[in-house]
Parts: C-alpha cells; sequence; structure tokens
C-alpha cells in the first residue's frame, strides 16, 4: 500500500460500504468448489474507506446452520451450500447483510499466487513444514517474509506447529489477504498490467453476487491508499474449546460477537 496515487477513470471508486465473504475450501480438485469451507473471512469496507476490516471466523466454530441444526461452522457451506453459509455468517453477526461470495480453493489460491509473483507477509510465529508428498522442508521465520508458488497455501493451511492453532492460522490467513492487496496496489500504476492481472483473478475464483471485473477494478484505488496498519484483523471471540460428538469444537461467545459486529458496522475498531 502507501501514499495516495492517482488512477485512471476506468478505477472508479465505489461510494458505498461494501461486505464480501471469503471463502477457501479444502478441494484439491482444481474444477472442485465443493468440500469444507476452512476459510471464512469477512472483509468490511466502511462508507469513510479509511480503514478495512478482516473478520475470521475458525472452521471448528459450534454454531446453529439455518435449516440444518447445529454444527461446526465449516460444515454449513459442505451440507447446505453458499445460501447456508452466508445465512449461517449474517445469523452470527445480527443479520448483517453480505453483498457478494468469493470462493476458491487449493488450486486457485495457488494460482492468485503465483499471479502476483508471490507476495508479503508479517509473520508472527516461526515455522517448519515438510510438505508430505515432496519431502521438501519450508521454513517460515518471525517477521516480513514473502511467499510464492505453493508457500502461500502452506502457510496459510498451517495449524498444527503454531502456539494456539486454528486461532493463529486465522491470523495467518488475513495476513496473507493483506499481502496480495499490497501486492495489486503495487501494480496500481500501472493499467496495462493491472488490465491483465485482475480479470486474472477473477478467473480463479468463483463469485456469488453483483461483482464483476470493472467492480474488482474499482477496489485497487482502496488497496494502493491504505497502509497496513489501516487494516484491523479481528476473530469472531469464543469463550474456549469443548466437544460435541466426539468432535473438538470452539464455543462461540455470543455477547462479544454482536458487540464485535456493532463496532466494525460503525466503523469503529
Amino acid at each position: 500500500t502507501g501514499a495516495p496515487r492517482h488512477h485512471p477513470p476506468l478505477l472508479r471508486r465505489p461510494r458505498q460500504p461494501s461486505i464480501p465473504d471469503l471463502v477457501g475450501t479444502d478441494s484439491r480438485d482444481p474444477a472442485d468448489l465443493t468440500g469444507n469451507a476452512d476459510t471464512i473471512l469477512l472483509i468490511h469496507v466502511p462508507a469513510d474507506r479509511q480503514n478495512l476490516y478482516l473478520v475470521s471466523f475458525t472452521r471448528d466454530m459450534w454454531v446453529d446452520i439455518p435449516g440444518l441444526g447445529e454444527g461446526k461452522i465449516n460444515a454449513a457451506f459442505s451440507r447446505g451450500g453458499t445460501d447456508t453459509l452466508v445465512q449461517t455468517v449474517s445469523g452470527l453477526l445480527g443479520g448483517a447483510e453480505i453483498d457478494y461470495v468469493v470462493q476458491s480453493n487449493f488450486a486457485g489460491f495457488i494460482a492468485l499466487t503465483r499471479a502476483l509473483d508471490g507476495f508479503e507477509v508479517d509473520n508472527q510465529h516461526a515455522s517448519t513444514v515438510t510438505v508430505q508428498s515432496t519431502g521438501r522442508v519450508v521454513d517460515f521465520p518471525e517477521g516480513r517474509i514473502t511467499l510464492s508458488g505453493t508457500d502461500g497455501l502452506i502457510y496459510v493451511r498451517e495449524r498444527k506447529r503454531l502456539p494456539l492453532g486454528d486461532l493463529d492460522r486465522t491470523e495467518r490467513q488475513r495476513a496473507a489477504v493483506v499481502g496480495m492487496l499490497d501486492r495489486i496496489a503495487e501494480r496500481a500504476d500501472e493499467p496495462e498490467v493491472l488490465a491483465e492481472l485482475v480479470p486474472m483473478l477473477v478467473r480463479n475464483v468463483k463469485i456469488t453476487g453483483d461483482l464483476d471485473v470493472d467492480d474488482a477494478l474499482a477496489l485497487v484505488p482502496l488497496a494502493a491508499e491504505l497502509e497496513r496498519e489501516d487494516v484491523v484483523g479481528l476473530m469472531v471471540p469464543i469463550t474456549g474449546f469443548g466437544e460435541r460428538g466426539g468432535a473438538s469444537v470452539n464455543l462461540v461467545d455470543a455477547c462479544l460477537v454482536f458487540s464485535s459486529a456493532a463496532a466494525a458496522a460503525c466503523g469503529g475498531g
């Protein structure tokens, strides 16, 4: 990101607040966007466009799934599809309206990483991962690091070697979004590059809702104008861990969820 920049008229700025939901499934088939939603990340852009809020939902949160009863939130997608996941997320946040859903899988995330020629993240916890299929050892030292190729996917999927497991994984997922936005912002003064990059990014995701390539281009100025410190990372709060039907789950703190949602909707921290 960085200081405000001039952009051509093509990059129009949408004036209304926007709430997209990013969903990453665990499908390994490039043509398959089904499976469990192992990444659920809500993005809120207030009307004043001074901040960007990233709100994570841990995949093992035990929630009410409309029409299906109780279950882990990542199963809302696999059991009921996009609409059911949207209803579940919206219900947790007091009926917040979600404008559109951007969905990808393993192959799509790798393609996005490569299209951006990698991106940087601020890594909070050092870890080392051995890739089972190849035996390759990947080190993620603490501090600012660059992720490229398949390393971006490995980074955002890791949880077992992190102090707080899945809770820390949601922080890594937010860091990856910030890094990708930074990388897109670096290209903001190159209209020819953006004309190829943004449509390619859109092709590697499935979008449910009213969002097209022009709308995606319109978000580029926002990425260019925000600094990393303008991005507020949040996680839907939990009271702790429990067990349901023999499975480990995260217990939602309902009272704090609604106060956090209200603060984000008002542009607060």
